[in-house]
Order: structure tokens, then sequence, then C-alpha cells
């Protein structure tokens, strides 16, 4: 049924409305030319032609003007049957013009419509009803009535398929807006993991290729030592933009990526060789564990593991020659990780065996923010929170606390430190060589 109403749906609305135009017409004209004697009716004639003709003119714009055709119909009925005339199926356009209305106009018009044509109808249907007068008034109320019980039917069904419509486009809309929504996280996701990805280990290749620089001459061990670390920060970074960039790949590419050999993505178990990275360009650190060593969930040890990689990059960046202390506490329900540095300060040294000038040059740039806004938005999407600002020292202060399922402990409760043997803040080395002892 659908099928065979698609090409009906196809034609355009003024043309049909034409057609049954012109139907009506010549249906009324056909069966008006016979005379009606008995009736005491007019003959047609050229003045009954041209009214028939004018109503099915005006029914043409039905769709676009329903009153104004029915007044229009109305009046030439009504001058059709003044001149002696017995409409017959001339009244079809009448009654048409009022199913128009009644289809398209409230219930209130429709019920002045009904009237207009109840009225007009009783008119005509006087010279000719020979039966008894309940059934004359009754008949053409009934008649009446169902063409406007049909146009309300029309018009509700006109109403429903509208607010479908809309409901559909609504639905449509929502779902663009998801789809939208869902692309604007992934890029915000993608943006974040490259920025905190290529920051770092550019950062850190920017230092060490500054200190190569500066000591390639005098010191040939320190500058080959930085260099060796550039080729393991840029082959790092490599392998994770690898990883990260396997994500973007197709269902197809799911095959071949499971023959690749990038890493998985790193974790708690990662963080000793991110401090001793940051140590060996020129920054002491320490790095210290307290509390139920334990296993955590995948993304949880990554957001440990991104936010205390963007903290140490921004100490690499803006506080050149500070020391910093990283410290991972294990809680029943929570894991908290905090990053503090000492702020600027000239390097000594005798302590970090690298020339400040090189630090302090390799690291001269501004951030934009966007590292802290990341880190926060990391901390969100697991119901954690992230706080951020100076210390009373002058430094600067990244604290992270995020909610977590208490597991059976791995390991008993200990404060792990890494620090040098004189107590105090360990050099680059000897901070990261100690570990997450327990």
């Amino acid at each position: 049924m659908h099928d065979a109403a698609k090409p009906l749906a196809s034609i355009p609305p003024l043309v049909l409305d034409i057609a049954l135009a012109a139907a009506v017409t010549w249906l009324a004209v056909a069966a008006s030319v016979r005379p009606h004697a008995l009736h005491g009716s007019r003959h047609i004639d050229g003045i009954a032609i041209t009214l028939v003709i004018a109503m099915g003119a005006a029914l043409i714009l039905r769709r676009r003007f329903p009153l104004a055709v029915l007044g229009v119909c109305a009046a030439l009925v009504a001058g059709y049957e003044a001149h002696g005339y017995r409409m017959g199926l001339a009244q079809i356009g009448l009654l048409l013009a009022m199913f128009t209305v009644g289809a398209l106009r409230a219930r209130p018009w429709a019920a002045l419509a009904a009237g207009i044509t109840y009225a007009e109808l009783l008119y005509d249907h006087s010279h000719t009803w020979s039966g008894s007068h309940v059934w004359f008034y009754l008949g053409t109320a009934l008649w009446v009535a169902a063409v406007a019980i049909i146009a309300d039917g029309a018009r509700r069904l006109t109403e429903s398929r509208e607010l479908l419509a809309a409901y559909k486009e609504q639905v449509q809309r929502k779902h663009r807006d998801r789809e939208q929504r869902a692309v604007l996280l992934e890029r915000i996701r993608i943006a974040r993991e490259l920025h905190d990805v290529t920051a770092h280990h550019l950062s850190v290749i920017a230092v060490q290729a500054g200190v190569a620089r500066f000591v390639i001459d005098k010191e040939p061990e320190t500058a080959d030592q930085a260099l060796r670390a550039i080729s393991e920060v840029g082959s790092e970074g490599l392998a994770e933009l690898r990883r990260l960039i396997s994500l973007l790949r197709p269902e197809d590419d799911e095959g071949a990526r499971a023959h690749t050999s990038d890493p998985p993505a790193p974790g708690v178990a990662q963080l000793p060789v991110l401090i001793e990275r940051v140590g060996l360009s020129g920054t002491p650190s320490r790095y210290t564990v307290a509390g139920h060593k334990r296993t955590l969930p995948a993304g949880i040890e990554l957001c440990v593991y991104r936010v205390v990689q963007e903290s140490l990059t921004n100490v690499l960046k803006h506080a050149p020659g500070s020391s910093v202390e990283v410290r991972l506490e294990y809680e029943p329900e929570t894991i908290r990780v905090t990053i503090t540095d000492t702020g600027t300060h000239p390097v000594p040294p005798r302590k970090s065996g690298i020339p400040a000038a090189a630090i302090t040059q390799a690291t001269r740039h501004s951030g934009s923010g966007v590292g802290l806004t990341g880190m926060r938005e990391r901390a969100a999407l697991y119901g954690g929170e992230l706080s951020a600002g100076r210390t009373t020292n002058g430094g600067f202060e990244v604290a992270l606390a995020l909610p977590v399922v208490a597991e059976p402990a791995e390991a008993e409760e200990a404060e792990t430190e890494s620090e040098g043997g004189d107590g105090k803040i360990a050099a680059p080395a000897e901070a990261a060589k100690v570990g997450v002892g327990a």
C-alpha cells in the first residue's frame, strides 16, 4: 500500500487540485445538461455552466485559501439556485470546499463551514424532496455530518503526521548532537593525549639537547649521556604516538594491530623511569610511596602517570633549577599523588653537574595553560579532584586524588622513599635508581 502511494505523493499538490477541480466541474456539467422538468428546474444554459466552471476554478486554490474558497463556492451555489437551477452533482464542489475547511482549519471554522453547507443543501433539497420532513432534515444533516467527520479525521491525521515528523526531526537532531558531542569529546581526548605525550618528550629532548650543546667540548661523557637520553626519549615518544594512532585505525586494522609490538599504556610502574629522566635533565628529584601498594585499574594508573608526567614537564619548562618531590599514597578508598617543586632557583653545579645556563636556555618558553586543563579533565573522568597552586616557599604543587575500589593489599604497608645518603633531595640518577621499592 505504501509503495502504491509513493507515485501519488510525488505529484505536486497543485497538479492534484487542478485535476480534482476539473473532474468536479465535468461531473457537475455532465449531470446538469438534462432538464429537470419534473421538479420545475431551469434548463442548463450558459449562465449555469459559467457558474459551475467558476466554482471549479475556485477549488484550485482550496488548500491555500480554504475559507475564501468556501465563501466563493457558497456564493456561486446561492446564485446558481437563485436562477432556478438545481444543484445535482454541483453540490460536490460545495462539499469539497467544506471538507477542505474541516481538514485544514480548527473545529470552530469547520462547524461554520458545515452550517453554511447544511443551509444551502436544505434549500436545494426542499425543491426535490418528496418524503418525510423528518428524514428531509435528518438525511441532509447526516450527509453533512459524514463529510465533517471525514474532514476532522483527515485534520487529525495531518496533525499526527506533523507531530511524528517533528518528533523524528527532534530525535535526529538529538542524535546529531550526540554524535557531534562524541566527536568533540574524542577530539579533546586525543588532543590531551597528544599534548601530554609530545610536550613531555619534546621538553626533555630540548633540555638534553641544550645540555649536550654546552658540555660537548668540556665533558664528553655528560654530552654522550644527554644524547643517549635523547635517543631513548625519542624512541619512547614514537612508541606512545604509535599506540595512540593505532586507536584511531578502522576496525579492519584490528588484525594488523594485533601483530604490532607497541607497548601498553604507561602506569604507576613506569613512574621511577619518568622521574629518573627528569633527574637526568638537571632537576633533582625524590619519589616516595606510602600505604598498601596494590593493583589499580588501567585507567587510574594512566591518569596518575599523565598527571605526574605533565607536572614534571611543567617543572622543566617553568622552574629550571628547582628540585621536585613526587609522593604517591595508597589509601583504602583513594589514591593520592602530590608533585611539589621548590620554584626557580640557580642550579648548584656541584649537585646537578649540568650548567645552569643550559637548563635555563633550553626551557625558555611560556605555557598556554592547556596542561593544567587536561589534568583537571583527566581527574574529572574518574571522579577525582585536582588542585594546583603556589606553595608558601615560592614553589608549585599539584595534588591529585582519585577514588578507587578497595582491594586486598598485595604488599605490606610501608613508606618507601628514594633519597640521597645525606638525607636531602637526591641527585637525579640516585633518586630514580631506588624506584618504588617495598
